[in-house]
């Protein structure tokens, strides 16, 4: 399908110099030519040399990319939710530019965040053992920052007449919904992030087929975080648990969930507020490394 100069889709992805981010980046871009419109990828994180690594990964003719780098969610959240919105002001202000031919029913712009950057928390320890200052760090990392950001993308957008689509997605987790030992701030983050969402939604419930929130729990991923899992998380069963499904190849894929997260955009039939696990949409069979290596999966 050929895209027009006029159906655009800008994509800010978080933590996109890497893994499950990077992913995403592939599979937006990926899919850019069937949804028949210019993708334009803005891609955020710490690393900008490995932020335009992902990024020449990801170019094609119907994908644009800019690079949002030095970006640090421990810095004072507002800074960086600053830094990502003026260059999202751009980049529109670029496309309205471009097309200022059109008219606004024939100007389609659609606008997503993806909110992947996280961190991992200390795995070996139980509740009892976090101090003051560890919450409060943490929070302010994977939460604090994650609210900023959150707010500065959806005032923007709800003035921009063009979007006919605004989408916020936060990476989420089976832990935001089902206590594991060791996981007490992470998880505890992850339940706020989701919830802040479902906030989202109750808000703009009146526009709800416009602006839309979803919390995606994209697998047990196979990559440099689950090895770190699987080196330091303190409960023995899961620890053995995650090896077996490493060493057997069951882990999920990261590009065979981002894959399913785009089909669940693309279609924007989900229920705005809604935590959609990855294996509610597709089998265990078709996400696993196992699966993509001998390509069964249909990603």
């Amino acid at each position: 399908m050929a895209t027009t100069s006029s159906a655009h889709h800008v994509f800010i992805i978080t933590g996109a110099n890497r893994g499950l981010g990077r992913a995403i980046a592939k599979a937006v871009a990926d899919g850019s030519e069937g949804a028949g419109e210019t993708r334009h990828l803005l891609l955020v994180g710490r690393n900008k040399q490995a932020l335009e690594a992902a990024g020449a990964d990801v170019v094609n003719s119907y994908t644009r990319v800019r690079i949002v780098g030095d970006v640090d969610f421990s810095e004072p959240p507002q800074s960086a939710t600053e830094r990502v919105v003026e260059n999202l002001k751009e980049v529109m202000s670029e496309l309205i530019q471009q097309n200022r031919s059109s008219s606004a029913a024939e100007m389609r712009i659609r606008l997503t965040l993806v909110q992947n950057a996280g961190t991992l928390s200390d795995l070996a320890k139980t509740v009892d053992q976090y101090d003051g200052d560890e919450v409060s760090t943490y929070t302010a990392v994977n939460f604090v920052s994650f609210a900023a950001l959150t707010a500065g993308f959806l005032a923007f957008a709800k003035t921009c007449a063009h979007a006919d689509r605004i989408a916020i997605v936060s990476i989420s987790s089976l832990l935001a919904v089902k206590a594991f030992a060791n996981w007490g701030l992470y998880a505890a983050m992850k339940a706020a992030r989701d919830q802040l969402l479902k906030v989202v939604a109750v808000e703009n419930a009146a526009d709800s087929q416009r602006i839309k929130t979803l919390n995606y729990a994209p697998g047990p991923l196979d990559g440099d975080m689950q090895a770190e899992v699987r080196a330091r998380v303190g409960d023995a069963v899961q620890r053995n648990s995650y090896a077996m499904m490493h060493r057997e190849k069951n882990l999920v894929s990261a590009y065979a969930t981002a894959h399913v997260l785009c089909g669940l955009l693309d279609a924007w039939e989900f229920e705005s507020g809604a935590h959609i696990d990855v294996f509610d949409v597709a089998a265990p069979s078709t996400l696993s490394v196992a699966a993509v290596a001998t390509g069964s999966s249909g990603a």
